[in-house]
C-alpha cells in the first residue's frame, strides 16, 4: 500500500462482498471461495467501502464515537486496509 493518506479510499475489488457481523467484518470471495473474517467490532460499516468516504472522514467518525487517539486509530486502519489489499479484497 504506497499511499495511505487522510484522503485515500477503498473500494471493494471484483467477486468480493462485505457484510457486517457483530466481530466486525465478514468479506466473502467469490473468486475462491474463501471467507475473511475482521474483527473490526464497530469501527468500520460495510458501505466504506463503496469509495464514497474517505479515510479521514473514517477517521473522525471513529475519533467523534469512540474518544480514541488518532495514531492509534491510523495505525489500526493502515494495518487492516494493508491486509485487504494484500489478500486481493479491496482495491485503494
Amino acid at each position: 500500500m504506497n499511499d495511505f493518506t487522510e484522503f485515500s479510499s477503498f473500494r471493494l475489488a471484483e467477486g468480493i462482498q462485505v457484510r457486517r457481523e457483530k466481530f466486525g467484518l465478514l468479506f466473502y470471495n467469490y473468486r475462491g471461495p474463501r471467507i475473511y473474517f475482521v474483527p473490526s467490532k464497530k469501527l468500520i460499516d460495510d458501505d466504506f467501502f463503496d469509495g464514497k468516504q474517505t479515510i479521514g472522514q473514517l477517521i473522525d467518525s471513529i475519533q467523534s464515537e469512540h474518544a480514541l487517539p488518532r495514531k492509534k486509530i491510523e495505525h489500526s486502519l493502515k494495518t487492516i486496509f494493508q491486509t485487504l489489499e494484500d489478500k486481493g479484497l479491496i482495491n485503494g
